[in-house]
């Protein structure tokens, strides 16, 4: 059916408009950065610095939104249920994309399917530390120790269910041949403590906690879990130099878009924070907060995902971790 010159004319106003906006430029207004935790932490702070360096680049608001709680699936859900515009950002970490899946009975989202990852940003290390007087001065002692030891040596658990450290520590454990005795904790202030005054054996944590006690000298520290020492602790060797190759954990972060974002907008975020890593002010803000910087292409994180899901569902289901419902 022919349009009268009328219905043309008619009609050109409403196609002028949608064809301005199909050219409008990305970012046109300000762009959400979904945290799924509360502020303050180190994930918080992670995708703050990525707020600010995005800022800087587009010329645009990047406004964190803090969605915290049921370890980060509302914030995932938020984002995955946004439209795929390039205007809700997620600040990707380990916990919400490769543990909370498993541990959650209905998480509502999948990683793989529903997340376009953009980089990896940060990567927290995590540690091995004991008491001071502890009878063993490197990882091999420390692990003939613990099978010698009746009972078992006591390990103080400061991370909630489910999070990466807890998981680190029995993964961990496994591939040592050891099981330590779990004292709970609200927290790692409290349990450092008992760990400084001796009143438990074994902790693993996060570094930014347990690294100034060790630098003084009132605990000890066998390894850091991630590929790269800690430069906190430079001097304690990695998992991986003492003969466990394929060890790498950390409390890494970074930046994820809904999956279907344009790629143009997927590339110019990633080259946004790429160059954004070459700067020593942002590379000396993270390193302030205990992480290290990381980079590289967005496939990082894809394989991150691929091999910790599998690994953290065996764990929490050889540990009997409940299952939660949301």
């Amino acid at each position: 059916m022919r349009m009268s010159r009328r219905g043309l004319l008619a009609a050109a106003p409403a196609m002028g408009a949608w064809q301005a906006k199909a050219q409008e430029a990305w970012p046109s207004r300000p762009v959400r950065i979904v945290v799924p935790f509360a502020p303050g932490g180190a994930i918080d702070l992670a995708g703050r610095v990525m707020a600010d360096a995005l800022s800087k680049a587009f010329n645009q608001g990047f406004v964190v939104e803090n969605r915290g709680g049921a370890g980060g699936i509302p914030a995932m859900q938020n984002v995955t249920r946004a439209a795929a515009d390039g205007y809700t950002l997620a600040v990707a970490s380990g916990g919400p994309l490769t543990v909370s899946p498993t541990l959650f009975r209905n998480a509502g989202f999948d990683p793989l399917a529903e997340i376009e990852p953009v980089i990896i940003f940060a990567n927290t290390p995590i540690v091995l530390v004991a008491r001071k007087d502890l009878p063993a001065g490197n990882l091999a002692e420390l692990a003939a120790l613990s099978r010698g030891t009746a009972g078992g040596l006591s390990m103080a658990g400061a991370s909630p269910g489910g999070s990466v450290p807890q998981l680190a520590a029995e993964f961990l454990q496994e591939r040592l041949g050891v099981r330590w005795v779990s004292v709970p904790y609200r927290g790692s202030p409290p349990a450092l403590a008992d760990l400084t005054a001796g009143r438990v054996d074994v902790m693993v944590d996060a570094v930014p906690a347990p690294a100034p006690l060790v630098r003084s000298g009132s605990i000890k520290a066998f390894a850091v879990t991630t590929a790269r020492r800690a430069h906190q602790l430079p001097d304690v060797p990695t998992m991986q130099e003492l003969g466990y190759p394929d060890f790498d954990i950390g409390s890494w972060m970074g930046l994820a878009v809904r999956r279907g974002t344009p790629q143009d907008i997927v590339a110019a975020l990633h080259r946004a924070l790429a160059a954004a890593l070459e700067t020593p002010e942002v590379r000396q803000r993270l390193e302030n907060a205990g992480a290290l910087p990381e980079g590289g292409p967005p496939e990082r994180m894809t394989r991150l995902i691929e091999a910790d899901i599998p690994r953290w569902a065996r764990i929490i289901e050889a540990t009997g971790l409940n299952r939660e419902r949301l």
